[in-house]
């Protein structure tokens, strides 16, 4: 049914034979892998009917179901402190004001929310594996803005406020004993205050202040209980680790805290320190600090080889230890080092074994200002020419691109088309320089990286610059809005825009009412604050809705309904404003995801869809019809976003 479409742009391309639809898109087979703290049972995701679901059992035996929610799927589980209880987060529909849920694993027969508060959201600041002292909580019941701190016994299931957050602090950090020593604040200047205090219920004093410009975090307590572990590029291009001491508030380096010409990600620590710096440069990396650590690194490496590697969990005595490795062309394993030996606990995706993938390689490039930027090109397997490209921006913008395996980027790969991402500026992990570069560059030099990327693919003979389609979800739907509409840009084929934003202006003003604290640091600095007249009247200027008028390709828009983040209103009032003046824009609205699509059947609709939009419009290929479930999704979305008043 669908050979029309395939040459409605091109004929079709050669390719690798095509891997069924339902194998490749669907979601993986277990996404986490988490160890009791005494380390003799497992707690996993698991999908089971389309829902990632809770399932338990001991290391080496069968695992049994636990927790499954219907509606949606569960993607987090962790451990009590006695390893009693299983704890879950979940949220409804998408909604992000997550509640804390209990599970008594050996009688499990429903899942007690201990924080049944409406509108409020619970965080766990503290689940401390093998020690003593409570499970923390930072929960916004009273103010909906600054969140204050609970004490949760699991056993009783009962909370008790530990801290009354009148001071306006955004997180919070706690020792090994239970007790709150450290605090971070963002003043209304975007600076970011770090508080601390000797001993838990002393008055907290501010022990270092990062301006703006000074990218910043705090880490944790260190085991010894005297300092604060931060990483910041306060000395240079990269950040590093900081020990700042919590009773004079003296800065030292953390010996090892680093990961060279790249920002370090964190610092793991077990009851006795700093075990290992988390890095990613190419793809994710880890450092080992401790010597029991460095071995268990090492028998994991045997295995995975040159693949990257990252800690999944550990038992409190540090005896069982779940790595995850997987790489651009390889699917995720976890893998479980036990009494001096590695082996491995689960493949993610073990239905995709037979299948053969195409590699993800890095590539530098320098922007047309002369900034070095870092990409990746996924080429259809053999590949010897330009071919039809789609571009994948990331989202956030806060975050960057690894070579890291991606179900969707394979999916592609395979249908016949190169895969081009690339870190922009204003992308996380590469430095000062590359991260700076992108203040008030929405809508304009983060575009033209976007571009420059692509140009660089076609120079190299990957794309076909008469067939590049745009894609991205949140900043990246953005990204895909704005290239299809800006002026001087490349001339892209077509786009596919995730809950993107279309009007800055009132994105900003309509985040939720616990993200105010932070925007000073963030969207105030690289956009601007609305309530300024020069800022507001920027924001408008390089909005996608302000330019639609010169939006011409073809357009396809994802969007949850329940999105906190980017609201509905703004994917209905571009899809208005397109179809008011005839241009081809299929809008796909779904009722039960947020930000970001949480069940099965909404990512084979969407990979359906996406799948069969990049054909029409650059001429790869189509596989089988999917599953009746996923078409039925993907017909109630198209029926949703039809029926939106314009």
């Amino acid at each position: 049914m669908f050979s029309g479409l395939l040459l409605a742009a091109a004929a079709p391309i050669a390719s690798a034979p095509l891997i069924p639809f339902d194998v490749l898109a669907k979601a993986p087979a277990i996404s986490a892998a988490v160890v009791s703290p005494d380390g003799t049972r497992v707690a996993t995701i698991e999908t089971v009917d389309g829902r990632g679901a809770v399932h338990v059992g001991p290391l080496g035996g069968p695992r049994r179901l636990v927790l499954r929610n219907p509606e949606r799927s569960i993607d987090n589980v962790r451990w009590s402190a006695d390893g009693r209880w299983l704890l879950v987060l979940q949220d409804s529909g998408g909604d992000e004001g997550y509640h804390l849920f209990r599970i008594d694993p050996d009688a499990p027969d429903r899942a007690q929310d201990l924080t049944p508060f409406a509108g409020a959201n619970a965080e766990i600041i503290r689940t401390p594996a093998g020690q003593a002292g409570p499970l923390l909580l930072a929960i916004n019941r009273r103010d909906p803005e600054y969140a204050d701190v609970y004490a949760l016994g699991p056993e009783a299931g009962t909370l008790r406020e530990v801290l009354r957050n009148d001071a306006g602090y955004t997180e919070f950090f706690a020792d090994a004993s239970g007790e709150i020593r450290a605090a971070g604040r963002i003043s209304p200047d975007g600076s970011l205050e770090l508080w601390g205090r000797m001993q838990g219920g002393g008055e907290f004093v501010r022990l270092y202040t990062a301006p703006t410009a000074e990218r910043f975090k705090i880490l944790g307590i260190h085991a010894d209980g005297r300092s604060v572990i931060v990483r910041s590029n306060r000395d240079g291009d990269v950040e590093r680790a900081l020990l700042i001491g919590l009773a004079d508030g003296k800065l030292r380096r953390l010996k090892g805290g680093d990961c060279g010409r790249f920002d370090l990600d964190d610092i793991l620590q077990d009851a006795a320190g700093p075990i290992a710096a988390a890095c990613t440069r190419i793809a994710s990396d880890l450092a080992p600090l401790a010597p029991g650590f460095a071995e268990a690194v090492g028998k994991a490496r045997q295995i995975a080889q040159k693949d990257s590697l990252s800690l999944e969990s550990r038992s409190a005595d540090g005896q069982v230890t779940v790595f995850y490795t997987d790489a651009g062309h390889r699917p995720g394993r976890f893998i479980m080092v036990r009494g001096g030996k590695a082996s491995v606990f689960a493949d993610t995706r073990p239905e995709l074994a037979a299948y053969a993938f195409a590699p993800t390689e890095p590539f530098r490039l320098r922007a047309r200002d002369g900034l070095p930027l870092l990409g990746y090109v996924t080429r259809p397997l053999g590949s010897r020419s330009a071919g039809p490209t789609i571009v994948a921006v990331h989202g956030g913008p806060w975050t960057r691109d690894t070579a890291t395996f991606e179900r969707e980027t394979q999916f592609y790969a395979n249908r016949g088309y190169t895969v081009i991402q690339v870190n922009f500026r204003g992308s996380t992990g590469l430095g000062k320089r590359v991260f700076d570069a992108g203040v008030g560059e929405f809508g304009r030099r983060m575009s033209d990286d976007v571009d420059d990327a692509v140009r660089h693919a076609v120079r190299k003979g990957w794309a076909d610059p008469a067939r590049v389609c745009i894609m991205g979800g949140s900043y990246g739907g953005f990204a895909a809005l704005t290239g299809i509409s800006r002026a001087g840009g490349f001339a892209y084929r077509c786009a596919v825009d995730f809950a993107g934003p279309a009007d800055l202006e009132t994105l900003v003003r309509a985040f939720p009412p616990s993200w105010q604290p932070f925007l000073p640091r963030s969207w105030y600095r690289f956009v601007g604050n609305p309530d300024r007249p020069e800022d507001a009247a920027q924001m408008r200027e390089r909005s996608p809705l302000t330019n639609a008028a010169a939006m011409r390709a073809p357009l396809l828009i994802f969007q949850g309904a329940n999105d906190p983040r980017v609201r509905q209103d703004q994917s209905d009032r571009i899809v208005c404003s397109l179809r008011a003046r005839g241009i081809d824009v299929d809008y796909l609205l779904a009722r039960n995801e947020g930000h970001s699509f949480a069940n099965e059947e909404t990512s084979l609709a969407i990979t359906r869809a996406t799948e069969v939009f990049f054909a029409r419009h650059l001429g790869g290929q189509v596989g089988a019809e999917p599953s009746a479930e996923a078409t039925r999704a993907l017909e109630a979305f198209r029926a949703a976003g039809n029926a939106i008043g314009c």
